[in-house]
């Protein structure tokens, strides 16, 4: 099995292609299915976690494949890379088992309370207890994954309620047994732990890691380790280098680690047996205190085995993938909406412990409303665009506490933070993306949160500068916004141009919650700044261009450059970010113009990334494909958005483009698939295409007042990408979109699709959504 990556570089452009060697697809496709012990049932069996997995160390694909619930605080996978993501599926080894994840981020993360299985002798580098294995013995589905230790012969399950893990090892005839506890072995930079055997049964402490993406902030994970029987020998070990050796330390209790390349860890064993020998660990972890561990694992594993908390685990999954129904479509379609689904519902998570404590922002313990939970790790760049969206959509209660969490961190850390981690603020990225989801799940109807303090955190971040000192960051160069209406490049060297049209539509959704609660200066103020980014719009390029503080346009500018005034991207990328307001842009670039460069940005020859073609791998220009609809040709729109899901989404290893970001990408492919998406979320119109199967049917909860909404599209199929008419509730509907009210009351939209477009539907200028511009405050 070979990767192999082909540069093509022409006119300023680069674009890589990639092929996975044959024969690991068919290992994927046929090998996981003889694997699994026992399948999935109801929809988890529609679901391959192993999606998302492909490629290695550095590339983009990095979804995790073990077991976890929906939102679930544990994420029990294998790692197969000492730093890193954890998981990729062209790697040969195993390292070992960690009990946390964070959901394809792009930076290296967690991975924390590391341990794996081993028969003989105990050993303490990596290089040595590591095993080779083979995708023919490994399987993953929704709540479960297992994987044969070839070096070893022991084959290994895992499964979890939401703040456990359990992994049962079962050993061969005639062997010891060995579970060893590599504590310093995480996926980031460990800065501190500390490892205690107790007893014959049980193995707890904590790990001390640094927030990802080279942040500084730290977090604490506790753990509680029990066994299935009792151990024979214990053990402890350190070393002076991270991956070993150790120095073993037989019949030792305590080990502990100061410094982030010292190497420490515990290991307990059992005689050989004649017959094969089962030992389950169950683990319980908590970021508040070793007590709040050993109560979740009392509260949600005691008393329960391994299978019996992989069926509850695999029924939660089938409840919450249920929402979504879909009929028709082939086999493989299914697997990826389904698939898309299960990624969409894995962050942000729980983070209060069983009794309802967590961690705040101010570093105290404080305890959630009975009834609620504490959402942590937000992708906020990311997952504003169509994740939340959909959260709100199909789990309200959900993403009412998850605006509530947010508020929270405010109220207890003085910031809303743009990406916080667990409960410390990492500051990447840009813009007020956090802002967006909650001005989204207001205006969508979900008012169980504290929207005084809300607004109070919002509008702080929308107006002025954080206090110096502290361990977050607002907007970039929000105090030149105020002074020049715009973010000067020689001021804010990164990414200005973006940073500004980031910040516009925190200012546009803002506008809109200001409408909504009867504000009205704050509307007429939040109006003129979410208009600031045509400040950065160059009439005579038609382009947008980094600008100085003086006004000046900065020179030599070059729309293919990348990272020239944008965020991992260009200008050609950022031409139509304006989501709020894109009726504007399609008049000051001119119609004919508009559809011409945007017609040149989809014509790339394979997905890739170009300089100035789309790119499908990263959130910098999600929303362009669906740009048409609000330009006259929406059956541009429905092209473009079938050729990108069957380009990039597909039931392979690589099967999701990019990094997911938390969900991010897969909840594009999940509302795309529906016929549904938002450009802008926060303006409650969700543009229409053509629905990948013939019935979809979203059942909707409180508060939405509707039951169920129904997208019907009889024969749709993958060759009929086109819309020809519309009826919403039996009403012709001409509008390239539908109110999310629409949504939200139930009721059904009937969409007749053809292999050919119709290029008079929803084609007129009032058919198109809604923009800023079409209004006044």
């Amino acid at each position: 099995m070979k990767l192999i990556r082909v540069h093509l570089r022409a006119a300023g452009y680069v674009a890589l292609v990639r092929w996975t060697a044959l024969a690991a697809l068919v290992v994927f496709v046929m090998g996981t299915a003889r694997a699994q012990s026992s399948a999935a049932t109801g929809l988890s069996a529609e679901v391959s976690p192993l999606i998302g997995t492909g490629y290695g160390p550095g590339d983009g694909v990095n979804l995790f494949p073990g077991a976890t619930t929906p939102f679930g605080m544990v994420q029990l996978s294998p790692d197969t890379e000492d730093h890193g993501y954890g998981y990729h599926y062209t790697n040969t080894t195993v390292k070992g088992f960690s009990m946390n994840h964070m959901s394809g981020p792009g930076c290296s993360n967690e991975g924390d309370v590391f341990f794996t299985a081993t028969t003989g002798p105990i050993m303490t580098e990596v290089q040595d207890f590591q095993s080779p294995y083979s995708h023919e013995y490994e399987s993953a589905s929704p709540g479960y994954y297992q994987v044969r230790l070839l070096q070893w012969n022991i084959n290994a399950e895992l499964t979890a309620t939401d703040r456990t893990g359990e992994a049962r090892f079962t050993f061969p005839a005639g062997k010891g047994a060995n579970i060893l506890v590599p504590l310093s072995h995480t996926l980031n930079e460990v800065n501190a732990a500390s490892v205690h055997v107790v007893g014959n049964n049980r193995i707890e402490g904590y790990v001390e890691n640094h927030a990802f993406c080279g942040s500084k902030q730290l977090y604490k994970v506790y753990f509680v380790m029990t066994f299935s029987k009792p151990f024979a020998k214990f053990g402890t070990w350190t070393g002076d280098h991270y991956g070993g050796p150790g120095k073993i330390e037989k019949s030792s209790r305590t080990a502990e680690q100061t410094g982030h390349e010292e190497w420490t860890g515990a290991y307990v064993t059992w005689p050989e047996e004649a017959h094969a020998q089962t030992i389950t660990a169950k683990i319980g972890i908590s970021y508040v205190d070793a007590a709040g561990a050993e109560k979740n694992l009392k509260e949600e594993a005691e008393g329960k085995d391994f299978t019996t908390v992989r069926k509850d685990s695999e029924n939660a999954w089938n409840k919450e993938l249920g929402v979504v129904g879909v009929q028709g479509g082939t086999a493989k379609e299914r697997k990826v909406f389904y698939t898309a689904l299960y990624h969409s519902l894995l962050m942000p998570t729980i983070f209060e412990d069983s009794d309802g404590r967590y961690l705040g922002f101010d570093g105290q313990v404080h305890t959630v409303a009975q009834g609620h939970h504490i959402y942590a790790s937000y992708s906020g760049w990311d997952i504003y665009r169509s994740e939340l969206p959909l959260i709100a959509l199909v789990q309200p209660k959900r993403m009412e506490d998850m605006a509530q969490s947010i508020v929270l961190m405010y109220k207890q850390g003085g910031w809303i933070g743009r990406w916080p981690q667990f409960n410390v603020y990492t500051n990447v990225m840009a813009g007020s993306p956090l802002t967006v989801g909650l001005a989204t799940a207001w205006l969508d109807g979900l008012h169980g949160f504290d929207m005084d303090s809300a607004w109070e955190g919002m509008l702080k971040d929308a107006t002025q500068a954080p206090p110096k000192g502290k361990p977050y960051v607002g907007q970039e160069g929000v105090d030149w916004i105020n002074k020049v209406h715009f973010v000067p490049d020689d001021k804010v060297g990164y990414g200005s141009v973006s940073q500004m049209q980031e910040d516009a539509i925190a200012y546009a959704s803002l506008y809109r919650v200001a409408k909504a609660l009867g504000k009205t200066d704050d509307a007429k103020m939040l109006y003129e700044r979410a208009t600031y980014y045509r400040n950065l719009f160059n009439p005579e390029t038609k382009y947008f261009q980094p600008r100085n503080a003086d006004g000046t346009w900065v020179k030599d500018f070059n729309p293919m450059q990348n990272d020239h005034g944008f965020i991992e991207g260009t200008g050609w990328h950022y031409q139509s970010f304006v989501p709020g307001d894109l009726g504007w842009v399609v008049k000051a670039m001119g119609k004919d113009l508009f559809n011409k460069r945007m017609t040149e940005f989809f014509n790339y020859p394979v997905a890739g990334w170009y300089a100035q073609y789309y790119n499908p791998y990263n959130e910098t220009d999600l929303q362009a494909p669906f740009i048409f609809n609000f330009s006259g040709m929406p059956w541009e729109t429905q092209k473009v958005v079938r050729r990108v899901l069957s380009e990039n989404y597909t039931d392979q290893p690589d099967g999701i483009p990019g990094n997911d970001d938390c969900g991010e990408m897969s909840s594009w492919a999940v509302l795309s698939m529906m016929g549904i998406y938002s450009v802008d979320p926060a303006s409650q119109a969700y543009e229409l295409v053509a629905p990948s199967f013939p019935k979809v049917t979203v059942h909707l909860v409180a508060p939405y007042s509707g039951k169920t909404f129904t997208i019907e599209a009889p024969g749709a199929k993958a060759s009929e990408a086109y819309i020809q008419s519309v009826e919403l509730n039996g009403k012709a509907h001409t509008k390239n979109w539908i109110p999310f009210k629409a949504i939200a009351d139930g009721g059904t939209l009937k969409v007749s699709v053809s292999s050919k477009p119709n290029e008079k539907w929803g084609a007129a200028p009032q058919d198109a959504p809604p923009s800023l511009m079409d209004e006044q405050p």
